[in-house]
């Protein structure tokens, strides 16, 4: 018996590649990784890394993703920046150019997410 696949996510992501800068909180706070994303919403964002990552479920960084110039009219948002929590850690079966193993990232949002537009707003 097949079971079918249960959408738990908040929001509808957008496939893209952008560039998310990650920086870990508390005694790591000085580090900070660049990744590229692989979709984006306004709930979360999923982007893969090379093994020897920090990464690890529930831990809680802040991220920035922005969304390249050329992609930017596909978008209600130019940047996203925000505190984010690692809610999944997962083996990915091809391998980097590097011949190291890949993993994927999905970080969620926090309710602290900033969403930046180009488009000024009226008011």
């Amino acid at each position: 018996m097949e079971r079918a696949s249960v959408e738990l996510r908040r929001g509808k992501r957008a496939p893209i590649e952008a560039p998310i800068l990650i920086r870990r909180t508390g005694a790591h706070s000085a580090s900070s990784r660049e990744e590229v994303a692989k979709n984006v919403s306004l709930a979360g964002v999923y982007f893969e890394t090379e093994e020897g990552h920090p990464y690890a479920s529930n831990d809680i960084v802040m991220a920035s993703v922005s969304v390249p110039e050329e992609r930017v009219r596909e978008f209600p948002f130019t940047r996203l920046a925000g505190r984010g929590r690692v809610v999944r850690v997962e083996e990915i079966a091809a391998r980097g150019e590097s011949g190291r193993k890949r993993f994927g990232i999905a970080l969620e949002f926090g309710e602290d997410l900033t969403a930046l537009s180009a488009i000024p707003s009226r008011g």
